[in-house]
């Protein structure tokens, strides 16, 4: 046992005072005259005895009142570990879960709502003189600052449920900085949550010296399935012909579910499909659709789940192009094998053209410009091809056929930083692509064993700068390239060791040579499919329409028009929207004065999906962190706290003994004879 204000134990001195009383008893005695005393000698042998029993039991309680009433001021607390009671003015950081998983319900209660009640509780607790940062995952601006008590509890009125997942490491370190600016107050640090174990690690080490409380909202295990991603098997959507899209599904639970998988077109239903799902299953499934009309097309694609409903609908918008226009610029003949990839359809124009006579300031009408075995090009068509690249377009070139390649290694020195060198004759075999490059993303759902690569007859070897940005796609046993990517400004260049030809090499005859060239073409024009995931990768690229630098980009939606970062990339503008939108759906994109758009769809990230999570059990046994109590949700938190600081207290048990004796006193005075 310990005092809070031990100075006051000196005040025990005046015991002293009933035992002088007791000591010198000024009681005056009545003289009774008793004219025989022969007969009371017996009795007044009882009553001294008596009488000095009941005078010896009133001391005892004066006494013990007296030590009862001055132990009540001194404050006496009972505490396991002495060196944990914090005295003086503390600084407290309060973080409170307000993700997806907290606004599950418990007895028509959000976890959410509970967790704003526990922590009223525990700042109710604290002394005026604290100080309180009440933090979410939000990391808002207004979050940074300390408030008073009362602030602090009207703070919490203010919280609700939010988009943003953070893990705990992140959330702690952030409390850890904010309590550095608080100099002379004891810290702390409240963490009340679900504990989801996707957000918090087991083995999560903190070995600071900052006091932290744990405190539990006991979330239960719920079946939940997962709409989990999409994507379209095309690099863009396709004009009256099939769209495919793969959706995956995840059932997080232990038991069987069904469900139906619903496709919307501009608010169109285009598709259902029923869906079965065994117990923890990830599934993969196709759902279709096909459109007439070219323009924007904002796609929702959604399950129906309950209670957890976030990650049932994933957005994704795209523009559909009536045509897509490629120019093949030849110095001599047109090549059969370019002619059939781009053969004309609803979709694709394609323009053959002689090198020497072709007009450079139509390149702009086109999205991929391939230079087939092109050995010279004028000046004014370099610098239009370089201009071309560096504001968006995707340029191919095949090697020419010739060993007259002056003229194209001075163009692709000047823009790739590359050129063609030795001319090999030798059989080669590509042994390896970089799956990893966006040229192959989505071009099999899954990769084939054994998969049949290029088969080369004769090549040039492709020498590159040092400061090159190469990337191989096709390389060689050797380590040589046979298919390049470089980047030139905010455009992409390809270049091809051999020709075109089949006798240079099998590739136009190869399954790969029509999906890679399609995907040069789509790749970056104007149409890609848009779709982000807030927090994660909430930020894209459009084209720069700005006319002076006070027109400014908008993103609005769902009742919002906000402002989202912006800054500028070459001919293009790199939007970011994590902080200006907090809610999934389709947005539109658009200029200030302009009546064009561009559409996003905007998705919540599925970390919190599944709904598995720590008891405080399993958290207690990890001893990685320093200074951490656990506080499970069926205790009182405010009072475990609030002990855990200042131990029992023991004074209002003082105050009770002081009465307690004094009213034993009290009836040993009436009543013992």
């Amino acid at each position: 046992m310990n005092f809070l204000f031990p100075i006051f134990i000196a005040a025990s001195i005046v015991i002293g005072i009933p035992i002088l009383i007791h000591l010198f008893n000024f009681r005056k005695y009545k003289k009774v005259l008793f004219p025989d005393i022969r007969f009371l000698k017996e009795l007044q042998e009882q009553t001294q005895k008596s009488s000095r029993l009941k005078h010896l039991l009133i001391l005892a309680s004066r006494i013990l009142a007296i030590l009862s009433l001055v132990f009540a001021f001194a404050q006496p607390f009972f505490s396991k570990d002495k060196e944990k009671i914090t005295q003086g003015p503390k600084a407290v950081s309060i973080y409170i879960d307000n993700s997806f998983s907290m606004g599950v319900e418990k007895n028509a209660i959000s976890l959410v709502d509970l967790a704003k009640g526990k922590a009223k509780e525990i700042i109710e607790t604290y002394s005026s003189s604290d100080q309180f940062q009440i933090l979410t995952n939000d990391f808002a601006y207004n979050e940074n600052r300390f408030l008073t008590k009362e602030e602090a509890l009207r703070f919490l009125s203010t919280i609700q449920i939010s988009a943003t997942s953070r893990k705990a490491e992140i959330i702690l370190e952030k409390q850890k900085q904010l309590l550095q600016t608080e100099n002379g107050f004891k810290k702390q640090i409240v963490f009340i949550s679900d504990f989801q174990k996707n957000n918090f690690k087991n083995n999560l080490v903190i070995d600071d010296a900052t006091q932290k409380f744990f405190v539990s909202v006991n979330a239960t295990a719920i079946n939940n399935i997962t709409l989990d991603t999409l994507y379209f098997e095309s690099p863009t959507i396709l004009l009256n012909e099939p769209n495919n899209i793969v959706v995956k599904l995840k059932n997080n639970s232990n038991e069987e579910a069904n469900t139906a998988l619903t496709l919307m077109d501009n608010n169109q239903l285009k598709s259902v499909v029923n869906i079965a799902l065994k117990a923890n299953e990830l599934k993969t499934e196709n759902v279709t659709f096909t459109t007439s009309k070219a323009g924007f097309q904002n796609l929702k694609v959604f399950i129906q789940d309950n209670p957890i409903r976030f990650d049932d609908t994933f957005f994704v918008a795209g523009k559909v192009s009536s045509n897509y226009s490629v120019l093949v610029l030849n110095q001599n003949n047109a090549n059969a094998f370019l002619s059939s990839v781009f053969k004309p359809n609803v979709q694709f124009r394609m323009d053959n053209n002689n090198v020497t006579s072709f007009n450079p300031s139509l390149l702009s009408n086109y999205s991929l410009v391939v230079l087939n075995s092109v050995t010279s090009l004028s000046e004014p068509l370099s610098n239009a091809l370089l201009n071309f690249a560096q504001k968006g377009g995707s340029i191919l070139v095949f090697a020419p056929q010739s060993n007259l390649t002056n003229g194209i290694n001075s163009f692709l020195t000047k823009t790739a930083g590359c050129n063609f060198t030795n001319f090999d004759t030798n059989k080669l075999f590509v042994t390896s692509f970089n799956k990893s490059h966006a040229i192959f993303k989505d071009i099999f759902v899954k990769t084939p064993e054994n998969i049949e690569l290029p088969i080369v007859y004769k090549h040039f070897i492709i020498s590159k700068a040092a400061l090159s940005s190469e990337q191989k796609l096709f390389t060689f046993s050797n380590g040589d390239a046979f298919l390049s990517s470089y980047k030139v400004g905010a455009g992409t260049m390809y270049v091809c060791g051999s020709s075109a030809e089949i006798s240079a090499s099998n590739f136009p005859k190869s399954y790969w040579f029509l999906p890679i060239i399609y995907k040069m073409a789509f790749m970056n024009a104007n149409n890609s499919i848009n779709a982000l995931t807030l927090g994660k990768n909430a930020s894209f690229t459009i084209e720069n329409n700005k006319v002076s630098d006070k027109t400014i980009y908008h993103v609005a939606g769902n009742g919002i028009d906000a402002i989202p970062e912006q800054r500028s990339i070459g001919s293009k503008i790199q939007l970011n929207i994590n902080q200006g939108i907090k809610e999934a759906g389709l947005y539109s994109v658009y200029l200030e004065g302009s009546k064009d758009s561009i559409f996003v769809g905007i998705n919540y990230n599925r970390a919190e999906s599944v709904m598995d999570f720590w008891t405080m059990k399993e958290l207690k046994n990890n001893k990685t962190i320093k200074n951490a109590e656990w506080l499970e949700d069926n205790i009182n938190a405010s009072s475990s706290i609030n002990e855990l600081q200042h131990g029992i207290p023991l004074w209002k048990v003082c105050i009770f003994l002081a009465l307690l004796f004094l009213l034993i006193e009290i009836l040993l005075i009436r009543l013992m004879k």
